[in-house]
């Protein structure tokens, strides 16, 4: 604190002694520029009026001089004064020697100032008729000096004034950033994990705390969603391998509890190949919801959209055969972009294609069309499908939901699909909408930022 009291007082020291000289430089510009003024008028008067000086007489043209000055004229060639008209002769007797030097120094062509105790001076030569003179004009500026005082007097006024209040002001920063740092630790020593949703209250008034407070809450925000992330995988996990580890289980225990042939371990093996098999793609599936968008973002780079969902059609066709489904994918081989990571975005439409596939009716058709809607691009995915029930709709993109039996068999699906659609489009800043008429197909529409 102490040192950026010095600190700040030395710089109000530089400050103010720019602000003097720049303030005295302006008074001496203006005085000067007074006197050359008066120095020609003076000379004009001598000139044109033909005044004749006798020693120590006023003479009356003077008068018409702007302002009042102490003038004294010397004879260049008798080195005498020949008029004098002095308020302060005090001045002119004490400072002699350095009038004199003065004059002697004076050019013929080029006035020549000075300063002496309060008086501003002009030193200057002309001729009046053949007679060489010397002139100074001598001006009081007793008042600017004055005023000068005033300044510095101000000045230092000031700077005590300022030394005081950074000191107090400093002080009572530090206070404030205390007070706000002990109840931030307090706050924070009550956030535990069993209540990662409590959040630090901005009470402080002081923005440098508010700032950090708000930091510190966005942090916990991602903290807790991480841990809802994890505590859902766990829970996913659970609820979902539970029955084929069972299942596992028990072939196993069977096969263990008598002999058989090589033929019926094969295919009990193979039972259990199959589980396997199962369980590795649900928890492929499941990763990705524990993936921070924040980090997937990191990857992201322009993809032709509708490029890519052309070649997945000619992958994804084969696969209509056995129903035999057209699969009609009307889209452009344009330049359209879009900011992601592509194997990401072939999951959702592979996701998606795939659902529509799998529930449509045996010669139906799957139509994939695009549009453009202001900054965005829409790809439309309708089949002709059993549709969705209204009352399932704002439940399809849920973890494991699945509709009832006229929708799915054994191991149709994983319940996981729909959501990893819903989970990715929002990871791309897109937006997914689901219509469907049960009976007679539905139709998914995913909205794209376009690059």
């Amino acid at each position: 604190m102490v040192k950026s009291s010095v600190r700040n007082f030395i710089a109000l020291g530089i400050i103010f002694t720019g602000v003097f000289f720049l303030t005295s430089g302006l008074f001496k510009n203006y005085v000067n520029k007074e006197l050359a003024s008066e120095a020609a008028v003076f000379q004009y008067l001598l000139k044109e009026e033909g005044v004749v000086f006798e020693a120590n007489r006023v003479i009356d043209y003077l008068d018409l001089l702007p302002v009042r000055l102490d003038i004294i004229v010397i004879d260049a060639e008798a080195k005498k004064p020949v008029y004098v008209e002095i308020s302060d002769d005090a001045f002119v007797f004490s400072n002699s020697k350095a009038l004199t030097k003065l004059i002697k120094n004076v050019d013929l062509e080029k006035n020549l100032y000075a300063t002496v105790e309060n008086k501003r001076v002009l030193i200057g030569r002309f001729t009046n008729g053949d007679k060489p003179y010397i002139y100074a004009l001598i001006r009081d500026v007793s008042d600017i000096n004055l005023y000068l005082s005033w300044l510095i007097i101000t000045f230092v006024m000031m700077s005590f004034l300022a030394v005081i209040w950074n000191y107090y002001n400093t002080n009572n920063i530090v206070d404030t950033l205390l007070m706000g740092l002990n109840e931030i630790t307090n706050s924070a020593n009550d956030i535990k994990g069993k209540n990662l949703s409590k959040r630090i209250e901005i009470t402080s008034t002081n923005d440098s705390i508010g700032n950090l407070i708000f930091t510190l809450n966005s942090m916990l925000d991602r903290v807790e969603n991480s841990f809802i992330r994890i505590s859902e995988f766990t829970d996913n996990v659970s609820h979902e391998l539970k029955t084929p580890i069972m299942s596992i289980k028990s072939m196993i225990e069977v096969e263990l509890s008598s002999e058989r042939t090589v033929e019926e371990y094969q295919e009990d093996l193979g039972k259990v190949l199959d589980e396997v098999n199962w369980l590795n793609n649900i928890i492929q599936k499941l990763l990705i919801f524990t993936k921070n968008p924040e980090s997937l973002e990191e990857h992201f780079r322009p993809v032709k959209i509708e490029k890519m969902i052309l070649e997945l059609c000619e992958f994804m066709d084969i696969l209509t055969l056995e129903k035999e489904i057209t699969l009609n994918c009307q889209l452009e081989d344009s330049e359209i972009e879009v900011l992601g990571e592509e194997s990401l975005l072939r999951d959702i439409f592979l996701n998606i294609i795939s659902n529509s596939i799998k529930y449509n009716k045996d010669g139906g058709e799957i139509n994939i069309t695009s549009f453009i809607l202001e900054d965005k691009i829409g790809i439309r995915i309708s089949d002709t499908g059993i549709g969705i029930k209204d009352k399932n709709l704002k439940k399809i993109t849920e973890r494991f939901f699945r509709e009832d039996k006229v929708r799915t068999t054994k191991k149709s699906g994983s319940g996981l699909g729909l959501s990893i659609v819903s989970h990715l489009v929002e990871v791309h800043r897109g937006t997914l909408e689901i219509e469907s008429t049960e009976g007679a197909g539905s139709v998914f529409t995913v909205y794209l930022p376009k690059v």
